[in-house]
């Protein structure tokens, strides 16, 4: 009986003693954030409102985090992506304008593919919403036009890291393709004053390829100097509904400037030991 004890507690020893030394080994995962702010150029034609298109410019803010999950043999990833947009256009005679503003979030979960040391290639699903507005300063009875969109799809990444005097550059692109979601639209020649009364007979439509086309291109470079890592990007939108009638295009290209970073939380007294898992190498 004796020597049953022993032998019990010595396992309950060696298991907890292995259980502590993998999880010190373990590699911590890191998480991936940055913060941008940039301007550009931007078109708005939205015939609810103009049968004139709009051009002029756009300011724009992007926050970004990303971070390995464990699953899939620890290559699954989660991203969540927001993007701020407020663009103030004209007509070709200036003789009114279009302000413009943009809400997106998109949440994906792309899988890592580790091509070579230096290439990585993501590629999964992605959810989003979008919510915006472009008001109209010609307009009196109907001066604005709201938009809501909801829509899942795909994204992909290509991650490249180049090496020069043992400073690591990295090179990012990453698109993204909404496929089928929902969007918000009003009736032909309906204003919001009759939406409002509660006479509208439809608002909300299926939206795919045939009535909603949309994507999002990001091409970003990462520098570190010193302490700190800056990323510059250019970043590509296109948005285009065509619903009872009712045409909207959003087309804009914004360069930003920004800074990323990679950090863990640390739990309790758990200690650093130098061994970290990033989401790109």
């Amino acid at each position: 009986m004796l020597k049953n004890k022993i032998t019990y507690i010595l396992f309950l020893f060696l298991l907890t003693a292995f259980s502590a030394y993998s999880q010190e080994t373990k590699p911590i995962p890191l998480t991936y954030q940055s913060t941008m702010v940039g301007v550009g150029t931007s078109h708005v034609y939205d015939s609810y409102l103009s049968p004139l298109k709009y051009s002029g410019t756009n300011v724009g803010l992007v926050y970004e985090q990303m971070r390995m999950i464990g699953m899939g043999n620890g290559n699954l990833s989660v991203q969540h992506q927001f993007f701020i947009n407020y663009s103030y256009t004209e007509n070709s005679t200036q003789t009114a304008s279009d302000q413009t503003g943009w809400f997106e979030y998109n949440f994906g979960l792309p899988y890592r593919f580790n091509l070579t040391d230096n290439l990585q290639l993501f590629a999964g699903p992605q959810a989003g919403v979008m919510l915006g507005f472009i008001y109209n300063s010609r307009n009196g009875n109907n001066p604005a036009s709201a938009k809501v969109n909801a829509d899942v799809g795909l994204s992909g990444i290509a991650a490249y890291k180049l090496m020069i005097k043992s400073q690591p550059i990295r090179f990012r692109y990453q698109l993204n393709l909404p496929v089928i979601g929902g969007l918000y639209s009003p009736q032909y020649g309906e204003s919001y004053y009759e939406i409002g009364m509660g006479n509208s007979e439809k608002l909300f439509y299926f939206s795919s390829f045939h009535n909603y086309f949309a994507f999002k291109n990001m091409l970003s470079v990462e520098l570190p100097l010193n302490w700190i890592t800056i990323r510059a990007a250019l970043v590509n939108s296109f948005y285009q509904t065509k619903v009872n009638d009712l045409v909207t295009q959003s087309r804009s290209n914004t360069f930003y400037v920004g800074i990323s970073k990679n950090f863990y939380v640390v739990s309790g007294r758990k200690p650093n030991d130098g061994k970290h898992s990033g989401v790109f190498k």
